[in-house]
């Protein structure tokens, strides 16, 4: 049998459809890209925000439309069932099977139930740690996952509901994973977690993130980033750290969420706008090179003029490398969900709109000040209809050359000639492997 695996949301989710295709290939499937070579399609869903819902339903439906000339089976997995429950198979009634984060080994077992004619959701709750095998797409990067979950419930979110608690894994269970990669010849490593600075909170055994990033840079992969970083949970020692580790990257993706106290706290985030900025400063000093990404949300319940006004002022002082923006919606079975969305959309867009034109600008300026430098970059993708590949510099900026498909995955020098608000642009001075 062929199966296609669809993915929708956050790099953990990217990692989650490489251990499905594992799990489907152990199982003596063949993975195949496009939905009308398979006999089964997988569809990994997010549902951090409504939009992430409206993009899977669009989906489905264009399947359910092209199994009318192919019958094939339709299977809706990851978040998005966990969240919505069995009301999962009501929403997409097209869909042959739901399955949610968990037990991701019984895939093949599933499949076997709907080939049957048995139409089911299988949604147990989010508990332990599965080692599933990974089908890695790329022979130079790789993703390894720190911990599963999240304990801390910010009031919007619904990851701790769909991903469960934080559950993390052993220290030498990851060294290990890391060390095999390193013997397979990766350049480049992210290592994932809903909240990476929570790591270990709940081994009871003392370990925390920063020993992680410690016993990480001693192992030969050139470059090894992290993200998702939580500001209330960030300590020195992760940016000590940082500032030691040769072959740890200077980009740390600090999500602020908003500049306002008030709407901080409804959020429950556990800072201040204040502290958030002192957590910059020391990490600036600590890591003089390091590139500070962000997210931030508009429109959350309550959310007034002068509360936007603060958000605006932040992202001002803070001089984000990229700010990821985002409409409020609410999601089901979060705190905020039970707050009237009082902001209007129309209101809604117009901040978020506000918001990006200032980030654009800000990523412009600090783009502009590489021009006439030399940076190092990893080239990960052509770009085929343009001939140009495009790379990432060790502090995550993006760059476009000129160049040719075999210049990907490998380490580029490339001189600044130009620079946008999304890329620094150059030409290549010389590759290496």
């Amino acid at each position: 049998m062929k199966a296609c695996v669809l993915t929708w949301g956050c790099q953990l989710n990217a990692l989650r459809s490489q251990e499905i295709e594992g799990v489907l290939g152990q199982a003596g499937f063949t993975v195949v890209d496009r939905p009308e070579q398979a006999d089964v399609v997988v569809l990994n869903t997010c549902m951090v925000r409504q939009r992430a819902e409206d993009k899977v339903a669009g989906r489905v439906g264009e399947l359910s439309r092209l199994k009318q000339e192919k019958p094939f089976l339709i299977a809706v997995g990851g978040c998005m069932p966990q969240g919505r429950g069995s009301e999962i198979l009501r929403l997409l009634p097209q869909a042959d099977f739901a399955f949610g984060t968990t037990d991701v080994d019984k895939l093949p077992h599933l499949i076997e139930r709907a080939r049957a004619g048995e139409k089911f959701a299988y949604l147990p709750a989010p508990n332990g740690l599965e080692r599933l095998p990974i089908r890695r797409p790329s022979s130079f990067q790789a993703y390894v996952r720190l911990a599963e979950g999240c304990s801390h419930a910010c009031s919007y979110c619904v990851v701790p509901r769909v991903r469960g608690p934080l559950r993390s894994r052993p220290l030498p269970e990851i060294v290990g994973e890391l060390r095999g990669l390193a013997e397979q010849g990766y350049k480049e490593v992210t290592l994932l977690g809903q909240n990476v600075d929570a790591y270990g909170l709940d081994l009871g055994d003392g370990t925390r993130f920063a020993e992680v990033l410690r016993a990480a840079s001693p192992i030969p992969i050139p470059w090894i980033r992290f993200t998702t970083s939580h500001p209330a949970y960030m300590e020195d020692a992760v940016m000590d750290a940082l500032a030691h580790g040769a072959n740890l990257c200077p980009h740390v993706h600090l999500a602020v969420q908003s500049g306002s106290d008030r709407v901080l706290q409804a959020m429950n985030r556990g800072y201040t706008a204040e502290e958030f900025l002192a957590l910059v400063g020391r990490l600036r000093r600590k890591v003089p090179e390091v590139n500070i990404t962000t997210d931030v949300i508009v429109g959350f319940p309550g959310e007034t003029e002068r509360d936007f006004a603060a958000t605006v002022e932040l992202v001002k002082e803070a001089q984000f490398g990229t700010v990821y923006v985002a409409a409020y919606s609410p999601r089901p079975g979060t705190a905020a969900a039970a707050l009237p969305d009082d902001v209007p959309l129309q209101e809604k867009q117009r901040r978020l709109e506000a918001l990006l034109a200032l980030t654009r600008q800000l990523a412009l300026d600090l783009h502009r000040r590489r021009i006439g430098t030399t940076v190092t970059v990893l080239a990960h993708q052509h770009l085929p209809e343009k001939n140009l590949v495009m790379g990432k510099t060790k502090d995550f900026r993006t760059v476009l050359v000129p160049g040719e498909r075999a210049l990907v995955g490998q380490f580029l020098e490339v001189d600044v000639l130009a620079a946008s608000s999304g890329a620094l642009h150059g030409r290549v001075r010389r590759g290496w492997q």
